[in-house]
């Protein structure tokens, strides 16, 4: 029965289209969902684990043993660029979804909202380097409502051994960004990585909600939309359970994202209603 679930979750990711969850989207633009791409945003402090989940799924939906996004490594800085990568759609023109591997923080504070921000709107696009030495122009509203170029749902990725979590280093820096998602009607789903370095640790239970909940306290993400992981490497095995809990998570994503953009439709619907009456 397992395999045969994995099989089924496969089988809807590789051909996934946007809008075949959620279906009825009443606010859309004439040929708007045929142009969108669900867009996954992946964010987290650096090492975090964001480009090995990307090939993760890669391993999990395609069947690919190779590594797609750069993971970071002793001595090298990891992703530098957003790089996007496009999943689902087989038998089509487009993928399906795409998820966007962000540039990892070591700290967090106003340059790093704004980094955010600018990934969010779209204002930071595939392949663009993210030069922190200069500023970044972005709308701090999310009013442009530029559907087909914003993120629809972040994962935020925590490793789960991370001493900054206990710490409570960065927790009051996510503040102003919650807002920002909440404006947005954007889910977050959080992923607390290296769950085999806690396994092996021998992690009791009871410490591993007091990661969930620590994490939590960073993200804002729901109890139910907080997952432990542990990412493949290359020729290692990965039991099905873990591809079956891999698959399930990228369709959790893209059941919020397209929520989400039936919303913003909707927010865009009664934004330019209430421009309109003030004119």
């Amino acid at each position: 029965m397992a395999g045969s679930e994995v099989e089924n979750a496969r089988c809807f990711l590789k051909y996934y289209q946007t809008g075949q969850i959620v279906k009825d989207f009443p606010d859309a633009h004439r040929g708007e969902m045929k142009r969108t791409d669900v867009r996954v945003g992946l964010f987290g402090l650096t090492g975090s684990g964001k480009s090995s989940f990307v090939n993760t799924v890669s391993r999990c939906v395609e069947g690919k043993d190779m590594e797609l996004a750069m993971v970071q490594s002793s001595g090298a800085e990891g992703t530098v660029i957003l790089e996007e990568f496009g999943f689902g759609g087989e038998g089509t023109d487009k993928p399906g979804f795409r998820l966007l591997d962000t540039r990892g923080f070591d700290i967090l504070g106003e340059d790093a909202n704004k980094e955010m921000l600018a990934i969010l709107n779209g204002d930071i696009r595939d392949g663009q380097f993210i030069d922190r030495g200069k500023s970044i122009k972005t709308s701090m509203l999310g009013h442009d409502y530029q559907l087909s170029r914003e993120i629809h749902v972040v994962l935020w990725f925590v490793k789960g051994t991370d001493p900054r979590l206990e710490s409570g280093t960065y927790q009051s820096h996510m503040q102003f960004l919650r807002m920002q998602l909440l404006n947005r009607a954007m889910k977050t789903l959080t992923i607390i990585t290296h769950d085999d370095e806690l396994q092996r640790k021998g992690c009791t239970e009871q410490q591993r909600q007091d990661i969930v909940e620590l994490a939590r306290q960073i993200t804002g993400s729901d109890r139910d939309q907080t997952y432990f992981v542990t990412n493949y490497m290359m020729e290692k095995p990965f039991p099905t359970e873990r591809v079956q809990q891999v698959l399930d998570i990228v369709k959790i994503a893209l059941n919020a994202a397209e929520h989400t953009i039936r919303m913003r439709q909707s927010k865009r619907k009664q934004h330019n209603r209430m421009v309109n009456l003030s004119n």
